[in-house]
Order: structure tokens, then sequence, then C-alpha cells
């Protein structure tokens, strides 16, 4: 009985080991999908200055890119030859990788150097966005670890926002100036555009800060922008015009945004309204998102608060319509401070000029 116990004793510890392996493989993984790459150009600049060693000016010297943890990223310079020997710090970091890198003889006289940096590894892959570093040693003697040369690191931050650094100069290192020049990728907004029974709507007007679409014959549509958020318009001869407030695009990826307009009964008439000023939203319930749309004549604000049980405010819209028109906001379910709402039953209290509604949405996890 001892033998058996200790049998699948064993069995459960091992099989416990396999799952928390997988786990942490999917993790990985995970936080790999997560992280952003941007894609973009480095240019630094330096002037080394001599110590007066034995061999100045003549001097060997290497510029390369580590991480946040200083693990070697990329050798991007070296002049050196018969001296590398003497790069110490650079040979304990990346061991004379040179992949990639431009290469010389040793100087015989110290300069400017210009350099530049694509973001990728010296296996040529991208690397996450993050903070980097550009480290730069040059030497004019037969340096050891005990007896090292001249040294300076400059940090800096990988991303989507431009950066552009002046370092003063100091003793030995000296006119330093970084910049990084991301590249910026528009995201494209695309959709369809139909009337309330599902029928598409040709030459719809799109149309979202500066720019404009019109939709094709099947009602669909697509228009490349730059990151930001946008309040896009959707307006069609015969219909009231859309606008959903707040539409986020993100650099690289497609966003669906789908519109049904409603159709208007006099459209010569600038004051008709439409017979429900705030209709259920939809989905409901709601497990993610669910869309609130309201009714405002041109310039007249509008306002949506959304309430728990108790009556405690959870999140606040508000807004002037531009147009005569309907307005659609996007709830993603999360309250003012960005925590999702937990499941439950929750009150929208809508006004728009002197008319007042409420409606009720229920919220899914």
């Amino acid at each position: 009985m001892k033998k058996m116990l200790m049998t699948i004793l064993v069995i459960v510890m091992f099989t416990s080991l396999l799952v928390i392996e997988a786990l942490s493989v999917d993790n990985s993984l995970i936080d790999r999908v997560l992280r952003l790459f941007t894609e973009g150009t480095m240019g630094f600049s330096v002037r080394t200055v001599t110590y007066n060693g034995p061999y100045a000016p003549r001097n060997a010297g290497v510029i390369w890119i580590t991480n946040a943890q200083n693990q070697f990223v990329k050798t991007i310079k070296v002049w050196a030859n018969t001296y590398r020997w003497t790069l110490v710090r650079w040979i304990g970091s990346s061991g004379q990788n040179t992949i990639g890198a431009i290469t010389s003889a040793s100087l015989n006289s110290h300069q400017l150097h210009n350099v530049t940096w694509n973001g990728k590894n010296w296996q040529n892959m991208d690397m996450p966005d993050g903070e980097y570093k550009v480290n730069v040693e040059f030497t004019e003697h037969n340096a050891t670890v005990n007896n090292m040369g001249k040294y300076r690191q400059v940090s800096f931050i990988k991303g989507s926002e431009p950066v552009d650094l002046t370092i003063p100069n100091e003793t030995y290192f000296r006119d330093m100036h970084l910049t990084w020049t991301p590249v910026i990728s528009n995201g494209t907004l695309g959709g369809l555009v139909t009337n309330m029974t599902g029928d598409p709507i040709p030459n719809a007007s799109i149309t979202a800060g500066g720019f404009n679409t019109l939709t094709n014959v099947d009602g669909s549509y697509t228009l490349s922008l730059p990151i930001g958020s946008f309040d896009v318009q959707c307006s069609a001869d015969g219909y009231l015009p859309l606008i959903v407030n707040h539409v986020q695009i993100n650099g690289g990826q497609s966003t669906v945004l789908n519109f049904s307009l409603t159709p208007v009964s006099n459209a010569n008439d600038t004051d008709s309204s439409p017979p429900v000023i705030f209709p259920p939203p939809l989905p409901n319930p709601a497990t993610s998102e669910t869309r609130l749309r309201i009714y405002t004549k041109s310039n007249e604000r509008y306002e949506i608060r959304i309430l728990n049980l108790r009556g405690q405010q959870v999140r606040h819209f508000h807004g002037k319509g531009v147009i005569r028109g309907w307005q659609e906001i996007i709830w993603d379910l999360r309250d003012q401070t960005g925590n999702l709402c937990p499941s439950g039953t929750y009150v929208l209290v809508c006004s728009s000029g002197n008319k007042i509604y409420r409606q009720s949405v229920k919220i899914i996890r």
C-alpha cells in the first residue's frame, strides 16, 4: 500500500510540474504578444577626446547597444583591428560579436562618430519597445580589466514617441546627440453602412477629423487614419447623420465601425426629430461593450450618466451635437477610473436639450 501511495504521489508531482511548465510557456508567449515593436531609427553622434595615453592620439574604440538589463544587443561600429583586445568592457558584453557592424582599423586621431541603429539585434530581429543604452568605449593604451579605457553610456526609450537628446560635454566625450525617430503606421477604419432594415447605403460619407471617404455600392468603406481618437460622422442623403465619439485608432491595426442610419421623414424639416430620442443600448445584455445612441439638434448638449442600482454614478458621458442627428457612444463597460464594472443591471439617465430618458443595461461577465 505504501509503495502504491508513493507511486501515485510521484505521478501527481510530475503532472503538476508539466502543467506549471506549460503555463510558463503560455505566459511567455502572451507576454511576447503584448509587447510592442515600434520600427524606427536611432541616430547617435559623439566626439572622443584624448586622455594622452601612450599611443595618443591613435585610438581604438567601439559603439554598441545593450538593453535595460545591460545585455548585449548589437555592435554598431568598431575602429580597432589589432587592438580590439583593449576594448575590455565591449568584449565582456559582446564576446567580440561584430555581425552587422561597421569595422575599421584603429584611428590615427580622434573624430566625430555618427552612427545609426535600426532597432534590431545582431540576428536582425526586431527588439521590443523599452529602454536601451548606447555604449561608447575607447582606449589609447594596453587596457586590462584593472586598467580600462574611457567609457560612456547613454540611455533612451525606444517606442512610438520620438526622442531628441543633447548630452552635455564631458572630459573625454563631446558633441553627444541622440535621436530616436519612430515609424508610425496608420490604422484602418472600415465597416458597413446600412439602413434600419439592413440594406446597404452607397455613397454615404464617412468623416473623421480632416479625413473623408464614401461607401461603395455594397455599403462598405475603408479609411486610413493616423493614430489617435476620432469622432467619426456618417451621413447620407435622406438619412439622419450619426456620429460615433472617441473611436480609437491604433497603428497597423484595423478597427471595425458599422453604421445603421435612420431615414428622415422630411429631409427639409430641420426641426424634425425621430420618435425615439434614446433607443435601447445594443447589445443588451452586454459582455464586452455596448453602444449608447442619443439624438440631438445642432449645438444641443447631451449627457449620459450611468448609475448602479444603489444610485451611485459609475460613468459619465457628455458633449454637444455638432449637427442635427444621432450621437453614438461606445461604452466599454468600465467605470470612470477604468475598472471593469461587475455583472449586474445599470441605469442610464440620458438628457438631450430639456428631455430626460431612462434606460437600463445588463452586464454579464
